[in-house]
């Protein structure tokens, strides 16, 4: 076990009782929200706020954070239960967004967004017996929408790593569905339907070929992308369960994605109540060839966040830095101990 240990802490000024549920990399700096509503830019060696929104973001809550490109400083995406996704832009102040989008007004969920191909998604909460994904181009034109696909919350979205025209959709309803985005009609550009069986907290694309999901009862899995060839047959999935039984944990966190450059591999983090501490395990093909959780190398950040739930990380791969936020309000900064 490689215990790290916190270099910074900081409460970056939020009101008792705030916690912070998303980061995201913006160029140099570290971006966050919170559930006091405000989006902070922080200074990644100190931890203090370089800039913030002058005023709440989403009013009825920011729910999910994504920059359009982590080496850009500047262009920042949010959505909320306002029923709007917001684009931000460091250059002209945090307090006014530079483009909202918005379609019927039913609350956001889930976002995510492609440079690539200039698109953003969203996923929104269960309204009546609908619950939307909806796809624009960044002028705000509409692009597609899937209102079939789930029935309850789009908790998580994510774009294929390589393939601009696949868009993975996570739900509530258990399911991870895989869109064709080229092919118009709903029923048809679902490419591929995963019946996790208990409703999705995490999902989308370690590798090219591979997509993970993680439920809010703390079960993980592993699947295979489906070949576009119907004479392949699918492989079985790797399923590890509940991974409080697996690794001694109290609750998961998320899944951390460590990037083309690490043959997308993957990193789980877990956490202890009565402990204190955030461990994190690796999530890669051993030498089998099967995907493998866990090992000798288990990074554990010693003390945590004084026995809160921890809700979200970053990992600086450059830097040895892991970045956490917590419900006790704190957002740290953990180094190896050594």
């Amino acid at each position: 076990m490689i215990p790290f240990t916190p270099s910074l802490s900081s409460t970056i000024s939020s009101p008792q009782g705030t916690y912070h549920y998303s980061f995201s990399r913006l160029g140099p700096y570290l971006s966050t929200i919170s559930s006091d509503d405000q989006i902070r830019v922080l200074d990644p060696t100190t931890l203090s706020v370089i800039t913030s929104t002058t005023s709440p973001s989403h009013p009825e809550g920011v729910t999910c954070l994504s920059c359009l490109d982590e080496n850009d400083p500047n262009l920042l995406f949010t959505a909320g239960r306002d029923g709007t996704a917001k684009l931000w832009d460091l250059r002209q102040g945090m307090g006014r967004a530079v483009a909202v989008f918005r379609k019927n007004g039913d609350p956001i969920l889930s976002l995510a967004v492609c440079k690539n191909r200039g698109l953003l998604a969203v996923g929104t909460e269960l309204t009546g017996t609908a619950a939307e994904v909806v796809v624009w181009d960044l002028e705000g034109r509409e692009k597609m929408s899937y209102v079939e696909s789930h029935n309850d919350d789009v908790t998580q979205l994510a774009f294929h790593p390589s393939i601009s025209s696949l868009l993975l959709s996570g739900s509530t309803d258990g399911l991870i569905n895989i869109y064709n985005m080229t092919i118009p009609e709903e029923d048809d550009a679902l490419h591929q339907v995963i019946n996790h069986g208990s409703s999705i907290h995490h999902a989308g694309f370690l590798n090219d070929s591979t997509i993970y999901g993680l439920s809010h009862d703390e079960s993980l899995s592993v699947y295979k992308l489906a070949d576009p060839n119907d004479d392949v047959e699918e492989p079985r999935p790797v399923v590890f369960g509940d991974v409080r039984q697996k690794l001694g944990c109290d609750y998961a966190v998320e899944v951390l994605l460590r990037g083309r450059e690490s043959a997308g591999t993957g990193i789980l983090a877990v956490g202890s109540h009565s402990e204190g501490w955030i461990d994190l395990h690796s999530l890669n093909v051993d030498r089998t060839g099967t995907w493998a959780l866990g090992g000798e190398d288990v990074v554990r950040l010693v003390g945590g966040h004084r026995g809160e739930v921890v809700r979200c990380l970053y990992l600086d791969d450059v830097n040895a830095v892991v970045f956490t936020g917590g419900e006790d309000g704190l957002v740290k900064a953990w180094r190896p101990s050594s």
